[in-house]
């Protein structure tokens, strides 16, 4: 296999760096060419370190009259044999040792560094004036020395923390380290894609793009273009200085199997640089999401498997300028309607201690919607105890089947929630003897109420989409559509007035000092244009409109209740996906962004009274 390209260069000093041995005659003659090669290395991202055996304050003292010192990092220059020396240089700067070069004229000691670093790339002195037309420097454009500069910022870090007397904890605490999440990835993608491709040891999906950059730009644009998906670059600076991004998320929502009290996300790509490790970074990311659905390619450095306090690192608005930390709005948030929740969900969890998100969710073969108050009153009243049996039977969580959001939220929660399935009058199944009610379906298949297909039609569904079902999931399904026809019964909404009155109903129960914001899908819908395959036609939906006026009547009743409008943050009738309840990445975040600013400007529910306005 051919060598990996070069991203360390660890240089011997005596016959090698320069002509002769500085203890045993001195240095014949300095190289003014290699000291050109290491300062074109930086300037295409390519690192330089030493290791020698010499007197450190001698080679500093020579290297800084030559103004070339501060071009090495973590330089290494002492009498210690030089295999162990490099293992732990290697290690200190994060990289694979496939991904380094050591140059040494001395044959015993390139065998003991092959022997100590496995994998590491050797060469003797005569290589060094090739080494700039050797397609493994081809390095990256980095005329601003950037990543010299943060790999200095972390040589400089490294040395205090190792002659701390603290712990390493304590330390942590003391380096502020602020982290920014940007979502806005477009200008950055060259930034994203290194991420994914070029880290290995914090890269826990291992998942690459191709090496094209080009080509790779097109996969993320497409990959992360979906409804479903949030995609985000992580900053992170400290006392020390800006280590610029340092991870990248790509996270999608329903998780295969949901998990109570976890996000209902998956994620696509998690991998972080290891300019950041030791400080936990990706551990504090990971529960910052809610520890989503992770599946682990591979051997990583950091087990994110068991949760740990990490208090040492705080959230802000920017890493440059302004370094304030986001805005509280709420001790709590929570979330209540469809697939949008996990979308919305990932931008509000910033200004809040604790989030919450109800929303659409897959339990094996199967698909449960939420987005109800039929079925949000019924989670808040059902008895555990009743309904145990009903999520055992169809293996649904229980946290989704009874719990009591209202009652047992904390007193200023912020609750946003969509009704989108009243705007349009869907039926639902209600349980002949405890009166949950209940929105399940095959998971592929909208249209599956398990009370109106025939045993037949749904098994001739099931051969139809086989692709779509593994064994267990078509179990699941056939086990659950039987369950439902046994036990529940079919049922009609309630009329708009029923449904208005049970939204209040909601609305008035919340807690003291709480807000409440009604969100409402956009009243248009992309549907397939019959007379142009492959293409939608944007039309209205009378239904929705509707809805929004009933909700803008519900919230003008009470000074702390607002309506969002889906509306509101469209650029466009090409951020409409789907049915016109879905829609473009971007939309997610200008709602959350809306949700900040009404929260800011509603009144709170005053203590015991219901504050009509």
């Amino acid at each position: 296999m051919a060598a990996e390209a070069v991203r360390l260069v660890i240089w011997d000093l005596d016959e090698t760096y320069w002509r002769g041995t500085l203890t045993e005659g001195g240095i014949q003659e300095y190289i003014r060419d290699h000291q050109d090669i290491v300062i074109e290395l930086a300037r295409r991202g390519i690192m330089s370190s030493i290791c020698s055996k010499n007197d450190f304050n001698q080679i500093a003292a020579i290297l800084t009259e030559q103004g070339i010192f501060d071009h090495f990092i973590f330089p290494s220059v002492n009498w210690e044999p030089k295999g162990p020396r490099l293992s732990r240089l290697v290690e200190a700067i994060q990289l694979r040792p496939d991904t380094v070069m050591f140059i040494d004229d001395n044959p015993g000691n390139r065998a003991e560094a092959a022997a100590f670093v496995p994998g590491i790339q050797v060469e003797d002195a005569p290589f060094i004036p090739t080494m700039l037309n050797d397609p493994r420097f081809r390095g990256k454009d980095d005329l601003r020395l950037t990543r010299l500069q943060q790999y200095k910022l972390l040589e400089r870090r490294k040395r205090d923390e190792e002659n701390s007397s603290e712990t390493n904890e304590d330390f942590l605490r003391k380096c502020d380290i602020r982290v920014y999440i940007e979502y806005d990835i477009e200008p950055h993608l060259d930034r994203a894609i290194e991420l994914i491709n070029r880290t290995n040891q914090l890269n826990y999906t291992k998942q690459r793009f191709p090496e094209n950059l080009a080509d790779a730009k097109d996969v993320l644009r497409r990959d992360s273009n979906h409804f479903h998906r949030q995609v985000a670059l992580v900053h992170v600076a400290d006392n020390y200085g800006d280590y610029g991004f340092v991870g990248f998320i790509m996270s999608e929502s329903m998780r295969r199997t949901m998990v109570e009290g976890a996000a209902n996300r998956r994620l696509v790509h998690f991998c972080f640089s290891c300019r950041t490790l030791g400080m936990l970074i990706e551990q504090w990311v990971y529960q910052y999401l809610g520890r989503p659905e992770l599946d682990v390619v591979g051997e990583v450095l950091t087990d994110l498997s068991v949760p740990r306090t990490i208090d040492w690192v705080r959230q802000v608005h920017a890493i440059q300028g302004s370094s304030a930390q986001l805005p509280h709005i709420a001790p709590q948030i929570i979330l209540w309607g469809g697939c949008e929740t996990q979308a919305i969900g990932v931008y509000l969890a910033a200004y809040t201690d604790k989030l919450q998100a109800f929303g659409n969710y897959v339990a094996g073969g199967c698909f449960v919607r939420m987005e109800s108050v039929v079925h949000a009153l019924s989670l808040c009243r059902n008895d555990p105890v009743e309904v145990a049996a009903v999520a055992a039977a169809l293996d649904l969580p229980m946290d989704m089947v009874a719990n009591d959001i209202l009652g047992e939220a904390a007193p200023g929660t912020l609750f946003v929630f969509n009704f989108g399935l009243d705007a349009h009058w869907v039926p639902y199944a209600r349980h002949k003897a405890n009166g949950m009610t209940l929105d399940i379906l095959p998971r592929h298949k909208s249209d599956g109420n398990f009370l109106v297909l025939s045993e037949q039609d749904l098994t001739e569904y099931l051969d139809s989409a086989g692709e779509h079902y593994n064994l267990e999931q078509r179990q699941h399904v056939l086990s659950s559509a039987a369950y439902v026809r046994e036990n529940f019964e079919y049922v009609l909404p309630p009329e708009d007035s029923e449904r208005v009155a049970m939204i209040r109903q909601l609305i008035e129960r919340i807690p003291d000092g709480s807000k409440f914001i009604i969100a409402v899908e956009h009243d248009e819908a992309a549907v397939p244009d019959p007379d142009f395959p492959g293409r939608t036609t944007i039309l209205p939906l009378p239904t929705r409109t509707n809805w929004a006026r009933l909700m803008r009547e519900v919230a003008a009743y009470y000074t702390y209740c607002g309506v969002l409008t889906y509306s509101e943050v469209l650029s466009g009738r090409e951020d409409i996906v789907g049915q016109g309840n879905h829609y473009a990445r971007a939309v997610y975040l200008r709602f959350a962004q809306r949700v900040v600013e009404l929260a800011g400007v509603l009144q709170a529910k005053p203590d015991g009274r219901t504050a009509a306005a």
